[in-house]
């Protein structure tokens, strides 16, 4: 496993033309060609300015549609995508880079960490859930029928630039989602960016504001610090699973139209914090202040239908990736900025917080 590259973070609104051009002028050595894997949304949103950054840099655009979907985030979706870039004139010095959500960077990471085993890459991310968490951190992976991410490697973008002026064609639904996110990271980075979160109008959060830049530059510049320290998930990094072991047995259960991701891990995280209360770890008015929030953002405090099994549930909660030995290692909250791992959580227990929670 090789030392991850130092990843080069641009946060900014209006910023894409002239960042993207800068980043890949400064690319050495210099690439054979750059290949743009990019789903149909983000190129109806910066498909034009894409194309004068890549030609401003002395490259042609080469573009590949990305698979839509959580539900297409699959190995025969990679293999196929692999192909088109290889009849593309894809070779061993080629760049890849990846336009669009989460679902476009996961699969187009993966690809490329594979493909000639493996190519450079780097990130436009143009959704929320995207630019606060998902563009950063180099993990790549595709999905099984049995669970979420299972196949997958860490491949380090060379850069990722953000900007903010996307998100204003961006779906409510989408910009909850991504919100759901950006908690979890207040939860760890501390209160600054809870109180943030907090005191800025909802008005300003969804447009493509300068507090909308604030926000997503200090998720991003966050997870980034826990990435150089623990960069392949020995120790520390673990704590940015806070709310995904109980969220990603949700998601899969449900399916993707019915709970997205960033929905799931908000219902993942009031599962975290009731577990934590019981557990005598956090107060009720922590877990208060965090459920308010998550209701002020639009996101969801219900599952949608009817709970799968307990049985059902332990089966998923075992083939989370980060199970081991049969068990799970939990991250609980205790206040802002503080959270603790819990490992050799019986899968039992997890779902029997759920069913307490959101039953």
């Amino acid at each position: 496993m090789t030392s991850p590259p130092k990843t080069k973070l641009d946060f900014g609104r209006a910023i894409l033309r002239e960042s993207l051009s800068k980043r890949l002028r400064a690319l050495r050595p210099r690439p054979s060609k750059v290949l743009v894997v990019m789903d149909r949304r983000a190129q109806e949103a910066v498909g034009k300015r894409l194309e004068v950054a890549i030609t401003q840099a002395g490259f042609s655009l080469e573009m590949v549609l990305a698979p839509h979907g959580e539900s297409r985030k699959t190995m025969a979706s990679a293999e196929a995508l692999a192909a088109r870039l290889v009849r593309r004139g894809a070779d061993r010095s080629s760049f890849l880079l990846a336009v669009g959500g989460g679902v476009t960077s996961d699969m187009a990471g993966f690809v490329a960490s594979m493909l000639f085993r493996g190519i450079r890459w780097g990130v436009v991310p143009t959704t929320l859930l995207s630019m606060a968490d998902a563009s950063i951190g180099g993990k790549t992976a595709v999905n099984l029928p049995e669970g979420k991410n299972l196949i997958g490697a860490f491949h380090f973008p060379e850069f990722v630039v953000t900007d903010v002026r996307t998100l204003t064609t961006l779906p409510q639904r989408e910009w909850s989602c991504g919100m759901g996110e950006v908690v979890k990271s207040a939860m760890l980075s501390g209160p600054v960016l809870l109180n943030q979160l907090e005191s800025i109008p909802r008005a300003k959060l969804r447009r493509s504001s300068n507090a909308m830049v604030d926000v997503v530059r200090s998720c991003g510049r966050y997870k980034s610090r826990i990435v150089a320290a623990d960069p392949h998930e020995g120790a520390k990094r673990k704590l940015l699973n806070l709310g995904h072991t109980y969220g990603h047995a949700l998601e899969t259960s449900a399916g993707p139209k019915k709970l997205a991701h960033g929905e799931a891990v908000a219902l993942g995280l009031r599962c975290a914090l009731h577990d934590s209360v019981e557990r005598g770890l956090c107060s009720e008015d922590y877990a208060e202040r965090i459920n308010r929030l998550m209701s002020r953002v639009g996101l969801p405090d219900r599952y949608p239908g009817k709970l799968p099994s307990d049985a059902e549930l332990r089966k998923l909660l075992r083939r989370d990736k980060k199970a081991a030995y049969g068990t799970l290692d939990l991250i609980l909250p205790i206040r802002a900025g503080h959270n603790a791992v819990i490992p050799g959580v019986d899968a039992r227990d997890v779902a029997a917080v759920i069913r307490r929670e959101l039953g």
